[in-house]
């Protein structure tokens, strides 16, 4: 019913645009940005959700660069696009010929932005859909491509901006140029994680000419002991040395330790990795992964790996319950663990939105004043710095097991 209404609302508004005579309903959107390391690869993607075709003589591209609140760049577009058709803007220096032959309008230089700059579609100078935010600097799309988020029937163009909008992909996937044959295109489909690919069972974990350096193999092994939410103890097999292993990715609160104090939610995310994800482990397949290209090992000496549990990754499940933050960039080595060509980074930063979107963790109290509370901790105390309420939290997860 909700959905019918919605669908109600906008047929009325896009009723009332025509009949006004002066905005027209406009179904054109960008449907993918390609953000090369090579700016002469960068690629913008549209797509005419309509039933019709669209003139394109009155639209175009404008460039906000280096947070800049004005337009700095204008890309005039031309010819017209055919309903449920793509119309892909490239530079007249892109490097790979079977791209170049897909683009519909040559820009005689290369496109000009880096991943933090702003791309606005407009219409008659007046923006309709935006990627990246006007006014600011921040990095969100660096050496990725990204792709609109949901089914193309579905898209609609908005001037509101956040990173959920868009789905970050490798880097240079033409294979989803002018097609959506990527296979998660949901919201719904990336909060299911990723899951391990066969390529890295048929690795190996340590790179074979650099010892102290990933490879991006798997290995399967068993449980010592767990220290807290993000450090546990496993066997050494095929390349692991065994002992520590600390989460890679995540960083859960704190438990009380020789060198640190308990945090708000910290023995929650203990708890969670405890008597959830690790509990009963020898009945459960448990795999270690290395990251390429990255070190085996942190400072102190703990390993570092991702870790799976039933072909489901930890880390992902951690940030899905609000228990750490995730880092914000992608570097290199991200790029190279992926699944379905996204970077696992990419499914983490989405559980971690739904987090927030929910207040659950530690993005609830106080940070959002609506949000869920610690069970764990005690917000009054020491004058409302706060202390240690209970090591035994009562806390269930929010998201069922997917064993």
């Amino acid at each position: 019913m909700k959905k019918t209404l919605l669908s109600i609302i906008f047929v009325f508004a896009a009723f009332v645009l025509v009949a006004c005579g002066k905005n027209e309903a406009k179904p054109l959107v960008i449907s993918k940005v390609y953000t090369s390391e090579a700016q002469e690869d960068n690629l913008i993607e549209l797509y005419n959700a309509s039933e019709k075709a669209i003139e394109l003589k009155n639209y175009s591209i404008q460039i906000y660069t280096n947070g800049s609140k004005e337009v700095n760049q204008t890309i005039a577009l031309t010819g017209s696009i055919e309903s449920e058709g793509y119309y892909v803007i490239g530079s007249s220096f892109h490097t790979d010929s079977n791209v170049k032959a897909k683009i519909d309008l040559v820009y005689e230089n290369f496109l000009p932005f880096n991943g933090n700059d702003a791309i606005e579609l407009a219409y008659n100078k007046k923006g309709i859909d935006l990627v990246g935010t006007i006014g600011s600097d921040s990095v969100f799309a660096f050496n990725l491509t990204i792709i609109r988020t949901g089914l193309k029937e579905e898209y609609a163009p908005s001037m509101e901006y956040k990173f959920t909008k868009f789905i970050s992909y490798v880097p240079n996937a033409y294979q989803y140029l002018k097609n959506d044959n990527h296979e998660i295109k949901t919201v719904e489909d990336i909060l299911k994680g990723p899951k391990l690919e066969q390529r890295y069972l048929e690795t190996t974990y340590v790179n074979p000419t650099r010892p102290t350096v990933g490879n991006g193999g798997v290995i399967t092994t068993t449980l010592q002991s767990i220290a807290d939410g993000d450090t546990a103890w496993f066997v050494a097999k095929d390349g692991f040395p065994g002992g520590s292993v600390r989460y890679y990715y995540i960083n859960t609160p704190e438990v009380n330790g020789s060198y640190v104090n308990a945090q708000p939610w910290g023995y929650v995310a203990s708890k969670y990795n405890k008597e959830y994800l690790l509990v009963n482990a020898s009945t459960k397949t448990l795999q270690l992964q290395s990251i390429p290209n990255y070190s085996l090992t942190e400072g102190n000496g703990r390993n570092l790996s991702l870790v799976w549990v039933n072909g489901h990754l930890s880390q992902f499940m951690i940030a899905a319950e609000g228990l750490t933050q995730v880092p914000l960039s992608f570097e290199s080595y991200d790029l190279l663990l992926t699944y379905k060509d996204i970077p696992y980074l990419t499914f983490l930063k989405f559980a971690e939105e739904n987090a927030k979107a929910n207040g659950w963790g530690i993005h609830g109290y106080p940070t959002n004043p609506n949000g869920e509370k610690s069970p764990d901790w005690n917000y009054q105390a020491n004058g409302g710095v706060g202390a240690l309420a209970t090591t035994n939290p009562n806390w269930k997860p929010h998201l069922p097991l997917p064993w």
